[in-house]
């Protein structure tokens, strides 16, 4: 109940209709994964990602897991001005229900960011890649396959069995970003992914909708404080599904930056709150030192699924590696 008063009292009341798609609570973590032009947007020269989701475990035997990693860096920086490209690669899996329903995508994101001056900027970015879905059918079970002792297996209906179909895939988006000091940053983000609306069937016809995101997000540390806020939103629409998240995250700045140490960014302990539209109030835990960002968030939920659920939502755990190149002797940041 506290936790529900407290969502009502940050957040605004929207609508939002069933979902498509992974389903990250710590997107902000990886904003290429949604916008090709957030590609080397980061305060850093490279970024490793990796995070794994696990939900629904008290609903079925066989719970969602999805799993994704990327890396991304930034090239070909230009001598006369601050403009460079981005480039990256993404890969995200998911798995879900008794079927084995699978849903693998690879893309390869590039960007081209560009600069007015030292504190406004604005990137473009395209994302081609590889759409691929799978059913195994043969681990379902089928009422003409109960022999009066057990399901016999062996025994598949006709049409139904373990198949796959993938497809090319293309995504492109703009991404906005505004930083006058390490303290003050703000993002503007929006993009369109499955552009060409892939032909993913299996035995009827069956292509993707478009998916647009709009993306924002900030970081402000309060002025002569130890204490900040990082309030992020993002809102997806594909066909009939929408997905909107919004909240913040407080940050405690346990260790200022240095410039004459390794500690090249602050340590920051983090404590977040957000609200998913008519599904889950999400928490989330950050611990970053040195260049590693260690992040958990538990979702627990508020949707039509809470009798089976028994408010179980998902859980993800996320790790972050963050590189500064240009520096000599290639020091972590």
């Amino acid at each position: 109940m506290k936790f529900t008063l407290l969502s009502i009292a940050l957040t605004t009341i929207l609508f939002a209709s069933a979902q498509q798609g992974n389903n990250f609570s710590m997107w902000f973590k990886n904003n290429l994964q949604h916008n090709a032009a957030a590609v080397g947007t980061n305060d850093n020269d490279m970024r490793l990602f990796t995070n794994f989701r696990y939900q629904y475990f008290s609903v079925t035997e066989k719970p969602f897991q999805t799993i994704s990693a990327s890396v991304e860096g930034k090239i070909l920086g230009s001598q006369m001005r601050k403009n460079y490209f981005g480039l990256g690669a993404s890969f995200i899996n998911d798995v879900s229900g008794d079927g084995r329903y699978m849903v693998n995508q690879f893309t390869v994101p590039i960007s081209y960011h560009i600069f007015f001056d030292d504190e406004n900027s604005i990137s473009i970015g395209v994302s081609p890649g590889l759409y691929q879905r799978s059913l195994g059918g043969s681990n379902l079970t089928w009422e003409s396959q109960w022999n009066g002792y057990y399901f016999n297996q062996q025994q598949n209906p006709v049409g139904i069995g373990n198949t796959s179909a993938s497809n090319f895939d293309l995504g492109a988006g703009i991404f906005y970003k505004f930083e006058n000091s390490d303290k003050n940053k703000v993002y503007l983000g929006f993009s369109a992914n499955h552009i060409l609306e892939p032909k993913i069937d299996f035995n009827v016809q069956d292509n993707m909708f478009i998916r647009y995101v709009g993306q924002f997000g900030m970081n402000h540390r309060f002025y002569n404080s130890d204490f900040g806020i990082s309030p992020q939103a993002i809102a997806v629409f594909q066909g009939p599904n929408r997905n909107i998240i919004f909240g913040t995250n407080f940050d405690y700045y346990l260790q200022d930056a240095s410039k004459r140490t390794s500690f090249y960014t602050p340590t920051v302990f983090s404590f977040g709150i957000y609200h998913r539209v008519q599904d889950a109030i999400v928490l989330n835990f950050q611990y970053s030192f040195k260049g590693m960002t260690v992040a958990a968030s538990y979702d627990s939920n508020i949707n039509t699924m809470l009798p089976a659920s028994r408010s179980v939502g998902g859980f993800e755990v996320a790790i972050i590696y963050d590189l500064m190149l240009n520096r000599k002797g290639r020091f972590i940041y």
